[in-house]
């Protein structure tokens, strides 16, 4: 197996590019405070956290270099786990368990025993070393099991499933079924405390893959509660990166210059708080600055370069200067005589990313030893991490720019083979065409010379006969004129003389004929000048109405036109307004999520209380006491915040009803506040009281940890008192 050439050691780099921060690198982490700190208190306050974002926001540099550090500072142990997808890895819980074993020993941890074939939900509840510390599971670039999963023919949907099972059970806090059964159901106990669970779970992926995460929130319903969306850096967060990073070798005035430049809008520039900016990016940038700076041999930060070129220009420059040293070492390893114009560029179009453009790890092999030397070179700058027996990309903000090159080197091959086979083609079809044109051309000969003897022997022969037709055309024209001399000498013999005839009936005749025409002539000239005329009218009524109708036409389509634009405008304001509501809600959601977490750590300040009628139940006289109660050897006194329902059995609450009635970490209460007459129980003297409740049908919901629920009769009307376990056990 090749493995990469070391580096020598140089000074650490004031802005790491394109890799990600790690845990030792958080003294340099700067512009994520407050993202930080949010996402801290989300994962402590929560079973399951999802952290989302796009591409390119820093979503592993934020968990590295910023949550971790203050993890460990309140007892938590983060193993950062990245599942691989190749077709000789193990499967994944063994994959998780590798690297709880890895990382235990890290530390320097005393355990018990490491995870074995028993489920990771058994294990993390026996496990002694987890009563101190609290285990939280990273699941870091989790959107490959989207993506790099389905693509290997190792991973089936069985084993997938299995994966999927043992995740939600571990999650949910849910007794896997095989330990039910050598246990609950054989009547034994669990020899440790299965309803305390203190591990905690993190999924982090790119945005784009949060569909597929609500597709499975029906094994895993914690998937719809604590959630975090990692957004772009704004201007702030930008330039406190700039000014902490260089510190004394930048002024105020080129910071601002700096952040600036990745200002979107033309004229006046954004506010930083309006401003979104990719780290990555950010740190590229800057990697360009003052690599110009210390080329220069200047002590202070100048921002003449961004001047120069846009942002797309500077990181196709920057990944085009890596490719060009990483080739030049390839080829210099081969004296020379280059396999490929650009081998690295090749290695990484078809090795390290996927056809879709996802980049994926790639097992190095005795056939990539040639390429090793630019590898080593993609390396030192963070193009690419070196894992031992894989390589990879260290960021997707490369993937649009390689698969772009490889579509393009990929057309060129195609072209220069069609070129090769048109060529090929063209040879081919120009001698079979020479040859059939010499073949042509003798059989044309050929049958020329045979016309052409045939043609000499046929005028020969027309030729005797033309002469014989003129000699008898000589004879028969001789005879002619001698027998038209004849008839005329006989004709003047017997020539009369002509009779003078005056016939004036007949002139009267013909001048009667001559007026009548003359008459029906002029009648013909009148209708036709009628009909001209009536043609010409209708002519022009005709082009009156066509006038009309284009003139109502035009005005039609103007109505059209405006009605138009006016659909259009009120489709991008339904958008717009859509858009806003879901945000909106989106928002409710979050500060509904964040008050039940607030009532929750300080149940003194916030207390459910009805204003308007002073809470005495002595004064009232239809309520229902409950005297709750843990059950159990341990059983614990019952707190005074926990939320406790009395929800009609009515048809409207049937579905809500239906939905509640499971043993959960705890209750769906955005539900459970919907329920039509439903009454929320308020704390008074040890007891949780329902006032003015009337006889009927009830169902009761227990908000606690895998709480209960009954169905309770009220028979009558007064004050009435039940005793109700608060803990039941899970089923």
């Amino acid at each position: 197996m090749p493995v990469l050439t070391k580096e020598p050691a140089t000074a650490a780099p004031l802005f790491i590019g394109l890799q990600s921060y790690t845990e030792a690198q958080a003294s340099i982490f700067f512009g994520r405070d407050e993202e930080v700190h949010r996402l801290t208190n989300l994962i402590k306050a929560n079973t399951l956290t999802i952290v989302f974002g796009k591409s390119g926001t820093g979503k592993t540099s934020l968990l590295n270099a910023g949550v971790f550090p203050r993890l460990r500072k309140d007892y938590c142990l983060p193993f950062r786990i990245r599942l691989e997808f190749n077709d000789d890895s193990p499967d994944l819980v063994s994959q998780i368990k590798k690297t709880l074993k890895e990382e235990i020993d890290k530390y320097g941890f005393k355990v018990e025993s490491y995870p074995g074939d028993e489920t990771l939900w058994e294990y993390f509840h026996r496990e002694q070393l987890w009563k101190s510390v609290t285990p939280i599971l990273i699941f870091d670039q989790f959107e490959e099991i989207f993506t790099l999963a389905k693509r290997s023919t190792r991973f089936t949907k069985k084993e997938l499933d299995a994966f999927w099972e043992e995740l939600a059970n571990l999650i949910e806090n849910s007794i896997p079924e095989g330990i039910k059964e050598r246990f609950l159901d054989g009547k034994e106990s669990l020899d440790f405390a299965y309803k305390v669970q203190k591990i905690k779970t993190l999924f982090s992926f790119r945005e784009e893959f949060l569909p597929e995460f609500e597709g499975i929130t029906a094994r895993i319903p914690s998937l719809k509660y604590s959630r975090f969306r990692l957004l772009p850096m704004n201007g702030n967060q930008a330039y406190e990166v700039v000014t902490k990073t260089w510190k004394n070798n930048i002024n105020a005035a080129e910071a601002d210059k700096i952040v600036e430049f990745f200002s979107t809008d033309e004229g006046p520039h954004q506010p930083y708080e309006l401003m979104m900016i990719e780290p990555s990016l950010l740190s590229q940038v800057c990697s360009l600055i003052e690599k110009e700076r210390l080329q220069q041999g200047k002590e202070k930060i100048s921002s003449e370069f961004l001047d120069k070129y846009s942002k797309e220009f500077i990181l196709r420059s920057i990944y085009d200067e890596a490719m060009a040293e990483s080739n030049a070492a390839v080829l210099k390893s081969n004296n020379g005589l280059p396999v490929v114009s650009k081998p690295v560029n090749e290695f990484a179009e078809d090795k390290l990313i996927t056809d879709e453009g996802y980049r994926i790890k790639y097992a190095l092999s005795e056939n990539d030893e040639r390429i090793l030397p630019g590898l080593v070179v993609l390396r030192s700058k963070y193009f690419v991490r070196d894992e031992g027996k894989s390589i990879e990309l260290t960021h997707d903000v490369l993937t649009p720019l390689i698969k772009r090159d490889r579509e393009e080197r990929r057309k060129e091959l195609a072209l220069t083979k069609a070129r090769k086979k048109a060529r090929q083609r063209l040879i081919f079809i120009t001698a079979f065409a020479g040859l059939a044109a010499w073949g042509l051309l003798y059989f044309i000969t050929h049958k020329a010379i045979q016309k052409r003897d045939e043609a000499d022997q046929q005028a020969a022969v027309l030729n005797m006969q033309i002469e014989d037709k003129k000699d008898s055309l000589k004879r028969i024209d001789s005879t002619i004129r001698e027998h038209q001399k004849n008839d005329s000498a006989n004709k003047e013999k017997q020539k009369p003389p002509l009779p003078v005839i005056a016939d004036s009936a007949l002139q009267a005749q013909f001048s009667d004929r001559m007026k009548n025409d003359s008459l029906q002539l002029a009648s013909l000239t009148r209708q036709l000048t009628t009909q001209k005329k009536e043609g010409e009218a209708k002519d022009s009524l005709h082009r009156m109405q066509f006038l009309d109708f284009t003139t109502t036409k035009k005005k039609a389509d103007s109505v059209n036109r405006s009605a138009r634009r006016e659909i259009a405008l009120l489709q991008n304001r339904l958008a717009v307004d859509s858009g806003q509501l879901a945000w909106l809600r989106t928002k409710y959601e979050e500060l509904g999520k964040a008050y039940q977490n607030f009532q929750t750590d300080y149940p003194d300040v916030i207390r459910v209380s009805n204003p308007s009628r002073p809470f005495d139940v002595a004064a009232d006289t239809n309520s229902l006491k409950l005297d709750l109660y843990y059950s159990g050897a341990n059983a614990a006194k019952v707190p005074d915040n926990l939320r406790v329902y009395l929800i009609p059995d009515i048809a409207a609450n049937k579905k809500i009803i239906a939905a509640a009635e499971t043993y959960e970490i705890r209750c769906d209460e955005m539900n459970l506040d919907r329920a039509k007459d439903g009454k929320l129980a308020r704390y008074f003297n040890g007891n949780y009281v329902f006032l003015n409740v009337p006889p009927g049908k009830y169902f009761i919901k227990i908000c606690a940890y895998y709480g209960g629920y009954y169905t309770y009769t009220k028979t009558k009307s007064g004050n009435v008192s039940e005793k109700l376990d608060a803990s039941p056990p899970i089923r």
